[in-house]
């Protein structure tokens, strides 16, 4: 045991794990600024180094998400979102600028948002109407989520209306209690 006590590696360690994360806060804000300039593929480029050096953050994801969104590349966006999601939901918030409820369900939103344009394409369309209503009744669960964790939400309140957030059930008796918030 050494003369600092016998918990001091540890400590050194968490000291050693909170520097790491502050030189990353100006890497992520400076990418930020970045995508406030029009820049998307530099913010993308700046998000995953950031993400090389510290993958578990799960607001470059988020923001990588909504990049792809943008770029109109669902699938890498839902994926980015929901593993930022699920990162938010298990306590991995990083930066604390804003309340986690605000984080959620601007997530949660998000992912809705991504879910409703995937069931907008040719391929959903004109495919499976099962991955239709699923894609659609898990984009309602989620606007819902949204809207009921930040009611100032105002496309998740808009959508979560739109879309119906009830009880209805759909042909094949799946209701949006039934999907999973996950996904």
């Amino acid at each position: 045991m050494s003369e600092k006590g016998p918990f001091a590696d540890e400590e050194q360690e968490l000291v050693a794990q909170d520097a790491h994360l502050e030189n990353l806060g100006p890497k992520f804000m400076a990418a930020l600024e970045e995508r406030r300039g029009g820049r998307d593929d530099q913010a993308l480029k700046m998000m995953k180094e950031i993400l090389k050096v510290e993958p578990r953050l799960p607001e470059p994801r988020l923001e990588i998400g909504r990049i792809y969104l943008d770029m109109g590349r669902l699938e890498d966006a839902q994926e980015e979102t929901g593993e930022a999601l699920r990162v938010f939901e298990s306590g991995g918030q990083w930066l604390e600028d804003l309340p986690l409820e605000v984080v959620l369900s601007t997530a949660h939103g998000q992912l809705a948002e991504i879910l409703r344009q995937l069931a907008d394409t040719d391929k959903v369309i004109f495919g499976d109407p099962e991955v239709y209503k699923s894609l659609l009744v898990k984009a309602k669960v989620h606007f819902a989520k949204a809207r009921d964790l930040d009611g100032s939400n105002a496309h998740a309140d808009f959508y979560a209306f739109y879309l119906g957030t009830g009880t209805e059930i759909s042909p094949d008796g799946l209701t949006a209690a039934d999907a999973d918030p996950d996904e």
